[in-house]
């Protein structure tokens, strides 16, 4: 079937907020899809969604397309002989819809993350019609991290793609017999089915759902398949369309992480007696085989692969949730470049231009379809539609991504509640069967929280039968609501070890695990060694860890063949969960601290503080890349860790929110607390410097900037922690030798009186010989406000695939900086952006400021920010070609107190 775009001449309107207070029938406006209802939402501390979404609240939406049903320009036509399906693709509507078409309810859809198709034809009149699609995401909360609000992801239309209808019958215009001699846009299944020692592969490629009929022949299928490089030999094979179609190619060049060789996939279903095309069908496709056991490991083409992953949840920063496929494809890029070969889609599918971008890079990904079965985990969530539909959606999520050679697993749910119960063995065996129904050329994996498990309740009820007692809201990340939260977080790492042999954790697994190819441990670093011993044949996965436990991890990985990975949570950081991970400093008053900004409001001036944080917390604070797109030092540790970077990397501890004045206002029963935790060494405090006392939490391993910009703290003790794979690290100031000290965990820390100057850490092995070094310096007095980087993006498709759409945006980064370049990372200002009247006649769209900033007041959408570390973001979506941008066109960014900034927007000219 041939794509056409349908994301342009949509209407929105708010209907009702997130109490259910109608308001009216209020104004149209113009928007392009994708589009997030919920980013255009004020913040508010007293919604329902609470630190779930960042404070951002729900509501009730809808959006309208009026169109003509013939003679427009993409041909669609309702001429009585024209019996083709006049399919709608929705690729994500979150939390779901009601479609209808000329008032008519058309189709509902329940899973906010499920791609679903709708055939408008039988709704369709000749002349105006009209499609409205009602989003209610006021029944809240129903996620656990931003989820956005209405149509997120693109719109497609498709239609068959033939030379006539003469195969057809006329006569007979049932939907379902227009879709048997067709090729839907899922339909197509291409698998590597071996590759032989002299190169040569063989691929099958089969069409599901294509039948004949009595007075039709069964229809022939013709695969071609193009190389990768332009004037490659072209491969062809052909057969009846029940069958699968073998292709043999010669000298095959596989794809691979580090060479992601992708084949052009054409398909055509023929009538066997004409030869004319019913229909066409086109995609990539990566030769590559895939194996997965306890004693080779995770192996691509023969070679063992360590997955050194990353989590992300969905949103895209500034954009909010809605999926522009120059943002996917630039953070599949960041991720990649930041020595991430592998993501895991957390906690739901990925968006089929993410699943492009991987393909093409050579990012693998664990492909994950729910974050919840049966039990709640907040009041509104997808469990209430899980029973019933949970088949339509991973079946859904397999037949979308099944041909993609980055995805290497299938993930059939996170931290499930369930897990101990009998029935979740039953269920996982269901699930199984239908994944390997579909496709059985991929390990499946379920990624279990074994604590999480033993907190849980536990039910006697099968598959298909409700057990209200347990399957309500199990309530366990509100134990993060308080301020016992960190203690208890970090008592759970330290017993862990004891935990596993009470055997109690094995027990409440086994069942499910069996079922499974794969047995991914979330925040249990002891268990694959512990479960090995009993289970030896069985397959570990380190689904979801903390950023500092890849120095223990890594080394297994390595060494473990039946350890195949380990995902950090998380590879990028995302809005909501605020702020789980941001670290809290006691007293930060001055020079840019949070209470000063924000008051007493955080509990910062509290010894104790819980790690879901009140409002104005916004982002979860654990990303290895910051929001903006920024690796974060985090992100450079965990390079070295793993090998992916070999020179040192400094960083400084944030002199800005260390320093401040004293902490008081605690009884005695408080301060008896915090002694207690404190000598357990469970709360987390930092002490070890003399500074300011810190809140360490346990989703964060460190908090250093990479700044030796500290103006107004010159004489006080600045904390430099310095990341290195070498023996022993030199640290230098001006020239001059400070000290010299081991490196412990990839890490050398060092303390010393802030000077301004030029900071250099020179590395060592353990003969004394220099591996490396590294260096940093103060910003000079002078203060101006730069840009740091504008990124255009175009349309990552080319001109005749029809994912290609118009349009670019653009990123700016934005800083605070002195002559050269240097940024003033103690000297945070209020920003703010407008487009010139030129840039807004042309259409261009200010999608917003912001920076990186996890506990902020700022709002994605508006025009302004507080910088964070000296440091922020705009972003601009052009409708049309730069090139057609009118030569003035910019925008304008002024910082109180200093001089603006014009950054053009149309492409550099060389």
């Amino acid at each position: 079937m041939k794509r056409s775009d349908w994301n342009q001449g949509w209407e929105f309107r708010k209907v009702a907020d997130e109490m259910g207070r109608r308001l009216g029938d209020g104004p149209w406006q113009a928007v392009a899809l994708p589009h997030d209802a919920m980013v255009h939402e004020r913040r508010d501390p007293s919604t329902r969604n609470a630190y779930n979404t960042g404070y951002y609240p729900g509501g009730e939406y809808e959006y309208r397309k009026r169109f003509e049903a013939d003679g427009d320009a993409r041909g669609v036509s309702l001429a009585a002989e024209d019996a083709d399906p006049w399919l709608l693709e929705f690729e994500g509507i979150y939390p779901g819809a009601r479609v209808w078409i000329n008032g008519r309810i058309a189709a509902d859809q329940h899973y906010g993350y499920g791609d679903f198709t709708v055939d408008a034809r039988p709704f369709l009149k000749p002349g105006a019609n009209e499609i409205v699609v009602r989003v209610d995401n006021a029944q809240v909360p129903n996620s656990r991290w931003y989820s956005g609000s209405g149509i997120y992801r693109p719109v497609w239309l498709w239609r068959r793609d033939g030379d006539g209808n003469d195969y057809l019958n006329a006569k007979d215009d049932s939907a379902g017999r227009a879709f048997s001699q067709m090729i839907r846009p899922d339909a197509v299944r291409a698998r590597t089915i071996g590759v032989d020692a002299d190169g040569t592969a063989t691929v099958g490629v089969s069409v599901e759902g294509v039948t004949g009929e009595t007075e039709d022949p069964m229809p022939d299928i013709v695969v071609r398949m193009d190389g990768p490089d332009k004037g490659s030999n072209a491969f062809v094979a052909n057969g009846p369309a029940d069958h699968e179609v073998c292709i043999v190619i010669p000298r095959a060049r596989l794809w691979s992480p580090n060479e992601p060789n992708l084949y052009q996939l054409h398909v055509e279903l023929r009538d066997p007696r004409t030869g004319k095309v019913i229909d066409r069908h086109d995609e990539h496709f990566g030769i590559r085989t895939l194996t997965c056991d306890a004693r080779r490991g995770l192996r691509i083409n023969g070679r063992r692969v360590a997955l050194n992953g990353g989590c992300v949840h969905h949103d895209n920063g500034i954009l909010g949730a809605a999926t522009w496929d120059q943002a996917e494809f630039r953070r599949a890029r960041i991720l990649k470049d930041a020595g991430f070969n592998a993501v895991r889609s957390a906690h739901n599918p990925l968006s089929k231009a993410f699943l492009d971008a991987c393909d093409r890079i050579g990012l693998m990904v664990m492909d994950e379809a729910f974050d919840m079965w049966w039990m709640h985990k907040t009041s509104h969530d997808f469990a209430s539609h899980f029973r019933d539909e949970w088949a339509k959606e991973l079946a859904a999520m397999i037949r979308k991504d099944r041909n993609r050679p980055s995805v290497v697993l299938y993930s059939i749910g996170n931290e499930i509640a369930d897990t101990k119960s009998p029935r979740a063995a039953v269920q996982a065996r269901h699930m199984v069967n239908l994944v390997r129904t579909l496709d059985g050329t991929r390990p499946v994996i379920d990624c279990v929280n074994t604590i999480s498990l033993m907190l849980a309740a536990k039910t006697l009820a099968k598959p298909d039968q409700s057990d209200p007692r347990v399957e309500g809201e199990p309530g366990l990340n509100t134990t993060l609501e308080h301020a016992s939260g960190p203690a208890m977080l970090t008592l759970i790492d330290r017993l862990m070890p004891l935990a596993l042999r009470t055997g109690i954790m094995g027990r409440q697994t086994r069942d499910v695990f069996r079922e499974v190819d794969v047995a991914g441990l979330n925040y249990c670093k002891e268990g694959p060694a512990y479960f090995h011993r009993r289970n030896p044949e069985r397959v570990f996965c380190a689904s979801e860890t903390y950023p500092q436990d890849i120095i223990r991890n890594w080394p297994e990985i390595k060494r473990l063949p039946y350890v195949i990975g380990d995902f950090v949570w998380t590879g990028w950081d995302y809005i909501g969960e605020a702020s789980v991970s941001a670290w809290a400093y006691a007293g930060a008053r001055e020079a840019g601290g949070w209470e000063r900004q924000f008051g007493d409001r955080l509990g910062l001036a509290g010894i104790r503080t819980a790690p879901y944080r009140r409002y104005p917390a916004l982002l979860g604070a654990s990303g290895l890349v910051d929001i903006t797109g920024r690796p974060t030092e985090q992100a450079y540790y965990r390079m070295i860790v793993t090998g992916v970077r070999h020179a040192p990397y400094i960083t400084v501890r944030p002199m800005t929110l260390l320093y401040g004045g004293p902490v008081g206002g605690h009884n005695i029963g408080s301060r008896i607390l915090d002694g207690v935790l404190n000598t357990l060494r469970l709360s987390g405090y930092d002490r070890r410097h003399g500074l300011n006392r810190t809140m360490r939490f346990i989703e964060r391993g460190h908090d250093g900037v990479r700044s030796w910009s500290w103006r107004g703290f010159e004489d006080r003790t600045a904390a430099v922690q310095v990341f290195s794979g070498g023996d022993r690290v030199r640290l230098e100031l001006n020239g001059r030798v400070v000290d010299e000290q081991p490196v412990v965990r990839c890490c050398a820390e060092f303390l010393l009186p802030y000077e301004p100057g030029e900071l250099t850490a020179v590395t060592f092995d353990r003969d004394g010989n220099e591996l490396g070094r590294d260096a940093i310096r103060s910003a000079g007095r002078e203060v101006r406000l730069t840009a740091t980087g504008v990124e255009r993006l175009a349309s990552p498709y080319a001109q005749d695939d029809g994912r290609f759409r118009e349009g670019t945006l653009i990123y700016v980064d934005l800083a605070l900086t002195d002559g050269d370049g240097v940024v003033q990372s103690a000297d945070d200002r209020d920003i703010a952006a407008a487009l010139n009247e030129s840039a807004r006649n042309a259409g261009v769209v200010l999608e917003g400021v912001m920076s990186a900033n996890p506990i902020t007041p700022d709002e994605f959408a508006d025009p302004r920010c507080t910088t964070y570390f000296g440091r922020a973001q705009a972003v601009l979506r052009v409708p049309g070609e730069l090139a057609d941008l009118p030569a003035d066109a910019a925008i304008d960014v002024r910082a109180d107190g200093l001089p603006g900034l014009s950054v053009g927007l149309g492409a550099p000219t060389s």
